[in-house]
């Protein structure tokens, strides 16, 4: 069984479209679809912007369903030149870069285990399998409960977070709950703005729905994989 989890309908609509036959199922409030992807079983619920949502729907899906591996999927902006609208960002782990406690314990950056956490390993082959088709990219990720367009956010990310790929709303939570619960996680994300560019952000309602296909595209090759 591998749990998928999108936060918008356009994220979730965009895998639905990949298999047919799904069965629906309601669950405290949570719509999940069961259905088969490439021989595999595969259950898949949207669980709304943000961290908080994305904790309890995860928290869901572990506990109902039992995965062997969760992927969230879904649309982010770029916070690094090399990555571009379209391009599509495999997490190697992602991080809280909101959370900002004066501890000790809780120092920003990735090397903080109380707000980092490591995605499952993908290993050489399938990388180079999906790279020799896709624009892909490697790299960590980081997650916040608002959306990343001011130059303030983004002297933050990079300051405290150098090396991250894109940045999103719910990855970090998903990661959080995975790794609690022992279960190992991806997380997939297509690039809707550049959000180093200033004011690009304006262009992600314009570039969602492709950006979300990619991921949907993406995330089904490693699944065949």
């Amino acid at each position: 069984m591998i749990g998928i989890i999108a936060a918008m309908d356009e994220e979730r609509d965009a895998f639905l479209s990949r298999s047919s036959g799904w069965k629906t199922e309601k669950r405290n409030g949570a719509v999940f679809y069961r259905g088969e992807i490439s021989g595999k079983e595969v259950v898949l619920t949207k669980c709304g912007i943000g961290k908080a949502n994305a904790a309890m729907n995860t928290t869901l899906l572990i506990l109902k369903y039992k995965p062997e591996l969760v992927i969230n999927i879904g649309c982010a902006g770029s916070l690094s030149p090399d990555v571009h609208v379209g391009d599509i960002v495999v997490g190697t782990q992602v991080a809280d870069w909101d959370m900002d406690i004066p501890s000790d314990n809780w120092k920003r950056g990735f090397e903080c285990k109380n707000i980092s956490f490591r995605c499952a390993e993908v290993n050489e082959k399938i990388r180079k399998e999906i790279s020799d088709k896709y624009a892909v990219h490697f790299g960590p990720i980081v997650s916040g409960d608002s959306f990343i367009y001011r130059k303030s956010q983004v002297n933050t990310i990079l300051k405290y977070y150098p090396g991250t790929q894109c940045g999103e709303m719910e990855g970090s939570s998903v990661g959080r709950v995975c790794t609690n619960f022992n279960v190992p996680f991806n997380v997939i994300r297509s690039i809707s703005d550049a959000t180093l560019v200033q004011g690009d952000y304006r262009n992600f309602d314009f570039n969602l729905a492709q950006a979300c296909e990619n991921a949907a595209v993406l995330t089904e090759a490693l699944i065949r994989s």
